[in-house]
């Protein structure tokens, strides 16, 4: 089967006057049809930044370096923006992570949604209202035909956060970019939402890149899990192979410092300082060409 999202060899780096910071250093990955792939990883490790260099929505000072993003087999990486706005809502959508800054606050929400329909499919008003009706069915919202007349804020952050994944299925996509979807969730609503994602991709064949700190949602949502540090993947394997058999020494750590509940009076056990030391060690030597990284089957 063709990978409908192949990445290779990313390089991303921020440029501000004569400085280059790098953000992603040989990212490679592949995501086939229907696949849920997760990337998995602390703070700042560039998880998001693969999901905008994807979608072509990076900030201004990003700048791709090298490699390659494909598409269906055609290289987007450096398509045009008229081009890139042709992807963007019908073959490719984004669940983003704060769903308050993400709607428009003086807009209704079904005004907010009608024109996604209205602008990507050509729908007339009469339609794109009807179909607005349905989507929030679709999300479990109830009495949709009374939240279309509310703004943003009349509504709690869990719907909020509804609003926003049936705008990213709207069109049908074939792939979604979610960014931490559920982080500003209570653990209750993150999962409805996580069971309600898994319920639309299923019904959709969508494939979802799925961006998550929480080991937790990888188990719940994914086939596939990338575990990314400083803008290297360091393993890349099925979410079972992973948490029953990590190979890579920063998995295992991850998998360590996880709490669980089934021990309740266990000691916390945070990624040894060694383990940080020798990983940032192999980051200085890679970005001074002294060796490549292994990412893994990817």
């Amino acid at each position: 089967m063709t990978a409908l999202l192949n990445i290779h060899n990313l390089h991303l780096e921020i440029q501000q006057g004569t400085t280059s910071l790098p953000i992603l250093r040989g990212v490679s990955l592949s995501l086939q049809p229907g696949e849920v792939l997760g990337l998995v990883g602390e703070s700042s490790a560039g998880k998001t930044m693969i999901g905008k260099a994807t979608l072509g929505i990076l900030p201004s000072q990003g700048v791709i370096t090298d490699g390659e993003i494909l598409f269906d087999g055609a290289d987007i990486t450096h398509i045009s923006v008229k081009a890139r706005r042709r992807l963007l809502g019908t073959d490719m959508a984004m669940i983003p992570q704060d769903p308050m800054t993400s709607l428009n606050p003086v807009f209704r929400i079904g005004s907010q949604i009608a024109d996604v329909l209205r602008l990507h499919l050509g729908l007339k008003s009469k339609e794109a209202d009807q179909r607005v009706l349905e989507l929030l069915d679709n999300v479990h919202i109830n009495r949709p035909e009374r939240v279309v007349k509310l703004y943003p804020h009349e509504l709690s952050g869990g719907m909020r956060q509804r609003i926003l994944i049936a705008i990213a299925f709207a069109c049908r996509p074939r792939l979604i970019i979610a960014d931490e979807p559920t982080t500003a969730l209570d653990v209750t609503i993150q999962r409805q939402v996580l069971r309600l994602i898994k319920e639309l991709q299923v019904a959709s064949g969508t494939a979802i890149l799925f961006v998550t700190h929480d080991l937790g949602v990888v188990a719940k949502i994914c086939n596939r899990v990338g575990v990314i540090h400083a803008g290297r993947i360091l393993e890349l394997s099925s979410a079972r192979d992973l948490f029953e058999a990590p190979t890579h020494p920063y998995t295992q750590a991850l998998m360590a410092a996880t709490p669980r509940y089934d021990r309740p009076n266990s000691a916390l056990n945070p990624v040894p300082e060694a383990l940080v030391s020798a990983l940032w060690d192999d980051v200085r030597s890679y970005d001074r060409g002294e060796r490549s990284v292994d990412t893994g089957n990817a």
